[in-house]
């Protein structure tokens, strides 16, 4: 009897190892598929002030979004700004400057 049970569990085992093997298999087929993205990154350094900065933290963590960082952050203000018309962009400037 002990015997039967050492044959089943090989057999369990090796279709484990084939599913394991697949699963190696497609992502190795998915991670060749990947396109690398031609986008070229630049560092930039700019000043910012303590509350400024605690600010852009604060928006990414009540953003929810895993993915997002501070870059993301700053990128989605600058495409907020850039939807606003000249004058109220305009504005929107000079309330900072003062």
């Amino acid at each position: 009897m002990a015997l039967k049970g050492l044959t089943k569990a090989a057999q369990e085992s090796k279709s484990t190892d084939k599913k394991i093997e697949d699963f190696i298999s497609g992502s190795t087929k998915r991670v060749k598929n990947l396109e690398c993205s031609q986008q070229v990154y630049r560092r930039f350094t700019f000043s910012l002030t303590e509350e400024v900065s605690r600010e852009i933290d604060d928006l990414l963590i009540d953003s929810r979004v895993a993915k997002a960082n501070r870059s993301i952050i700053l990128k989605a203000a600058l495409h907020q700004l850039q939807k606003l018309s000249k004058e109220d962009l305009q504005q929107a400037v000079l309330s900072e400057v003062k």
